[in-house]
């Protein structure tokens, strides 16, 4: 039995950090014909579902994966990720007939990054789930690349063998979100960023009711707001919590690090607001390293980073 099990993407990410990426508000750049000087560079895993049972796993949780990869050097250095980890590979699905799903990430200097990626030509369907050896607490989804018939019977499997699901959508699926919305009522956690919001609620988030028409959606959420917090919606509250300041090296990864810490909160009994200080703690660690993964958090360090602040990190609005 494991406590929880990621499904998702599976990735190599290929880091690339310079200073003379140039910066304004809507573009990274480089000059055209330019040569120009890496400070950083970092090859390893990512992908929602990777990265996300990384947190699961150093935080003390039994934790295994669901993700398709190719049989090529890539998927090298995905499986060494997941043996230092300790994530179990058991439903691990390596396609010989398809290439590792890989990113390029361009990272400025303050953080702020652009990312290039390259998928294969198959996703995870409904045969690679091994649906009679799933025998888990939780299930938590990440981008399924638009394939909600799947989702629907994982949600649909959960709901008959009480595993509780939480789930983080990517574009793919929020652009059908009229087939989306009628799922999102089944799941035990919904994460989102801001914009993933918007156009799930197809709102903006300056309209006053934006908050409470997505709290119709699912019977827990979070709305992440890069630099500006978290917040934890339920139908009857609001939790809210700032960033904690630090120097972000690099944001990728943020979303992945503060929704498994907080559903790792959850599947161990903490209070929402141990859940979301554990979620923020987490993904400020992370964007103060390179990657998605170096600065996850284990459980001796996430306990003993709790808020003790007056007043306390989160807040009911």
């Amino acid at each position: 039995m494991f406590d929880i099990i990621s499904i998702g993407a599976a990735t190599t990410d290929i880091f690339i950090k310079s200073a003379e990426l140039l910066e304004n508000k809507r573009f990274l750049s480089l000059k055209r014909s330019s040569k120009n000087e890496i400070s950083q560079s970092l090859i390893c895993s990512g992908g929602g579902a990777t990265n996300s049972a990384t947190t699961f796993s150093r935080l003390g949780l039994k934790t295994s994966l669901i993700s398709l990869i190719g049989d090529d050097p890539l998927s090298e250095y995905i499986q060494t990720d997941l043996i230092n980890e300790k994530i179990n590979r058991q439903f691990l699905v390596v396609n010989p007939k398809d290439r590792s799903d890989f990113s390029l990430i361009l990272v400025s200097s303050n953080g702020t990054r652009s990312i290039l990626t390259s998928r294969g030509s198959t996703r995870l369907e409904s045969k690679n789930i091994p649906w009679n050896r799933l025998k888990t607490k939780w299930l938590y989804l990440t981008s399924l690349e638009g394939n909600l018939p799947l989702l629907e019977e994982l949600i649909g499997f959960s709901k008959e063998n009480n595993i509780k699901i939480s789930f983080n959508p990517g574009l793919r699926e929020l652009k059908q979100r009229r087939q989306l919305i009628p799922l999102l009522k089944h799941l035990d956690f919904l994460l989102l960023n801001r914009l993933e919001a918007e156009i799930l609620t197809d709102t903006s988030h300056k309209n006053s009711s934006f908050y409470d028409k997505l709290k119709l959606f699912a019977p827990l959420i979070a709305v992440t707001n890069g630099r500006l917090g978290a917040k934890i919606l339920t139908p009857s509250e609001t939790l809210f919590s700032p960033i904690i300041n630090t120097h972000p090296v690099d944001e990728t990864g943020a979303g992945d690090a503060f929704g498994s810490a907080f559903v790792a909160g959850l599947v161990q009994n903490c209070s929402l607001e141990q859940c979301l200080s554990w979620g923020i703690h987490n993904s400020a660690s992370v964007v103060s390293a390179l990657g998605a993964k170096a600065g996850i958090l284990t459980l001796s360090k996430i306990v003993d980073c709790q808020p003790k602040a007056d007043p306390p990190l989160a807040e009911r609005l």
